[in-house]
């Protein structure tokens, strides 16, 4: 068959019992679709047309981000026919057999979706009655839930006879849904409402949180007791660290009472989002108590904040260290330049055998006295050396500075020689050069100075650090203890002892949570006894009708 109706259809998609899926295209809109096709063999059959078509005008109905869209339903050639939104995804039961569980954060947000579907369905009148990991298409890789397959749902009618005789119609002769995710009144051939498909979503979230089914029966005998008398398997034998509540949820959502299940898909929606919320809120630390938790947090921001602090310190004072030494340096090159300047010009014009280069060499010997200069040359205009700090360099030419330099102009340049400082001045008198001071500083000295003032800031940083985290660690103890009188309390209601209350004299909100811990307890103890109705049985007689279920592994559209 190339075609069906207005549609091109490309090839196969899947096999259900009622009917076949293929990949179509629909060429009025230029989109890809899938198409179901009602088998064969059942095309005469009016009742099973009529469930069909049923699908159709119940999904139809529905339009919702996690609900498969039907775009058409019609009958060609005697053939009948959906044409459905096409889903580049993976069935959630290929998914478990391929990989197994799923990540739980995932397992929640698809959970969720699922219970928000349901919850517009169950609106709108429509009980689904086939929820399976089948029928739930993954995509957006692995991030959306796609709800399909109305095949077997029931739209609410107005008018109850009518609603009821069309439920003993379904209940005679046939147990629709697929019996591993039945729930028990489902199996049991009972009138069915929307509580019946959170007990099946409440298998298929077992499923996809665990990875294996909540009831796996090898017979029909077998599960069929399972469902209607059997409680699910903890899901902490698959998931350790199942958050309590989690289970709380999947232990409502599969009791075997309609009335003790989760009253709603919103309800159950919200309930796993909070436990999404609360798990993706959680610390990552385990087993640690919750005043050493504060404790570190507290002085992990606060050794931060302290330590940008003590890098901004440190780095201004070397700044400020490096200035002072730059500063000794060109305040020393200057007064020698000064007074030397007469004298080097005066020199400039004698002779060589004339010149008097004593008073110069004097004022150098003075100069070189400080302990921060580690030499100092004075040069003539030629270059040749006539005053030095070192005696055996006068008279020789003085070398080009090789540093870099850090500042500096025409008449005064700084230049950064290893850990010293080399200063040079030009000599001008008059407005002319006749030679040059150059000076170099010692930079050790003021390096010295800065790696005693940065090791002391550095151990008062610590001491401040070690106080306040003395500090948190009392005040996060100071709040524990109020937390395990609380812990305490709930643990002996746990118990049935409920006739004590909290003393305290506070006035803040742990005194407000113990108040309200103490209007509880008034108030549990005030309750009028419930009597114990303890877990709903269903009686062996009437597992009976199950005896027509189908094959279990046997899977149905």
């Amino acid at each position: 068959m190339d075609m069906i109706g207005r549609y091109h259809i490309d090839g196969p998609l899947g096999e259900g019992a009622m009917a076949d899926v293929y990949r179509g295209f629909d060429p009025e809109i230029g989109r890809a679709i899938a198409i179901k096709i009602l088998k064969p063999e059942l095309r005469g059959n009016a009742e099973i047309v009529a469930r069909f078509l049923r699908e159709a005008r119940a999904a139809g109905a529905l339009s919702h981000a996690h609900v498969v869209t039907i775009h058409d339903v019609g009958e060609a050639d005697g053939i009948p026919y959906i044409a459905m939104e096409y889903l580049d995804g993976m069935p959630l039961d290929r998914r478990i057999e391929l990989h197994g569980a799923l990540p739980l954060a995932q397992a929640l947000a698809l959970g969720a979706q699922l219970a928000r579907a349901l919850d517009y369905a169950h609106g709108a009148g429509i009980v689904h009655r086939d929820i399976k990991p089948s029928n739930i298409i993954l995509t957006d890789n692995g991030r959306t839930a796609k709800l399909l397959d109305f095949g077997i749902a029931r739209v609410g009618e107005p008018d109850p006879v009518r609603a009821e005789l069309n439920a003993l119609r379904t209940q005679i002769g046939q147990v629709l849904g697929t019996p591993r995710y039945m729930s028990p009144e489902q199996a049991l051939g009972l009138t069915v409402d929307r509580r019946s498909d959170l007990f099946s979503l409440g298998a298929v979230l077992f499923e996809m949180l665990s990875g294996r089914a909540a009831f796996d029966g090898r017979s029909v005998a077998t599960l069929a007791i399972q469902i209607t008398r059997e409680k699910a398997p903890p899901l902490s034998a698959s998931l350790p660290d199942c958050p309590k509540g989690l289970q709380h949820l999947l232990d409502r959502l599969l009791a075997k009472d309609p009335a003790r299940r989760l009253d709603s898909g919103a309800t159950l929606a919200e309930g796993l989002e909070r436990e999404l919320a609360a798990l993706e809120a959680a610390p990552r630390g385990r087993g640690l108590p919750l005043r050493w938790r504060l404790s570190l947090t507290m002085g992990a921001v606060m050794g931060a904040a302290l330590f940008l602090a003590i890098w901004v310190v440190l780095d201004r004072q070397e700044r400020a260290i490096e200035q002072m030494a730059l500063t000794s340096g060109t305040t020393v090159t200057r007064f020698v330049a000064n007074n030397v300047g007469l004298r080097a010009a005066e020199n400039a014009g004698l002779p060589e055998a004339g010149q008097d280069w004593a008073p110069v060499q004097a004022f150098v010997d003075v100069a070189a006295r400080d302990p921060a200069v580690r030499r100092i040359v004075v040069t003539d205009a030629s270059g040749r050396i006539r005053g030095s700090s070192d005696p055996a360099l006068v008279g020789r030419r003085e070398a080009t500075p090789d540093a870099p330099m850090i500042s500096g102009d025409a008449g005064e340049q700084v230049f950064a020689d290893g850990a010293d400082y080399r200063v040079r001045r030009t000599i001008l008198y008059a407005g002319h050069d006749f030679g040059a001071v150059e000076l170099t500083m010692q930079g050790t000295m003021f390096a010295a100075a800065a790696r005693e003032a940065r090791t002391l800031i550095l151990l008062i940083g610590l001491a401040l650090l070690a106080l306040i985290l003395g500090i948190c660690h009392a005040a996060a103890a100071a709040l524990t203890r109020p937390l395990r009188r609380l812990q305490a309390a709930f643990q002996e209601a746990a118990l049935g002892r409920t006739g004590f209350r909290i003393s305290h004299r506070r006035r803040d909100e742990i005194g407000a949570l113990f108040d309200a811990w103490n209007g509880l307890a008034d108030a549990l103890d005030n309750a009028p006894a419930a009597p114990d109705q303890g877990p709903v049985a269903l009686e062996a007689t009437r597992i009976a009708p199950a005896a027509g279920l189908p094959d279990p592994s046997r899977r149905t559209a």
